[in-house]
């Protein structure tokens, strides 16, 4: 189980569903299928205890708003897809 928002280096995987922890956000992405055996039971539980992780980390973070805003702002800053417009080759 990660971490969440500790680290830049943890991940986990539930089924096909990737779980990345980066210390302004968590990347999930990839699906998963939940049937009704003890399998999918064991996955269901993993991914309960995983959203309840994320949520205390919220709830526990000490200036929420503040640590958000900052972490939402450096996001942005690092993100691939900034706003700049590229040409577009094909055209």
């Amino acid at each position: 189980m990660i971490e969440p928002f500790a680290n830049n280096h943890q991940s986990m995987q539930i089924g096909e569903l990737v779980i990345e922890n980066q210390k302004d956000k968590i990347i999930i992405y990839g699906d998963i299928e939940l049937y009704l055996n003890e399998n999918g039971h064991e996955q269901a539980k993993k991914l309960h205890e995983l959203t309840n992780s994320i949520l205390k980390s919220y709830e526990n973070a000490d200036n929420f708003r503040d640590s958000y805003n900052k972490n939402v702002e450096e996001s942005k800053l690092k993100d691939d897809r900034l706003d700049d417009d590229i040409d577009n080759p094909f055209l």
